[in-house]
């Protein structure tokens, strides 16, 4: 395995706000990319004002079955670029 870099804009967080107290009552979720939560941090739940908690990061790709690969979509550029 190896590591590669990321643009920002295939990439999400997911964060959310669970009502204080409860486990499984989601009071908000909020899906940001990388260079919001940079500029302004963790996000706040817009119904109660509390700090919400991550979730998970998703990746804009597809999975290829008979690779077992995930496939990440790709910017072309024109030959004359």
């Amino acid at each position: 395995m190896s590591w590669r870099p990321i643009k920002d804009n295939i990439i999400i967080h997911r964060w959310r706000c669970v009502k204080y107290g409860e486990d499984t009552t989601v009071c908000g979720i909020a899906e940001i990319s990388p260079d919001w939560y940079q500029q302004n941090g963790t996000p706040v739940c817009v119904d109660c004002d509390r700090d919400m908690e991550y979730v998970e990061t998703l990746l804009d790709c597809n999975f290829d079955p008979i690779r077992e690969t995930l496939v990440v979509k790709q910017e072309r550029k024109k030959p004359n670029e």
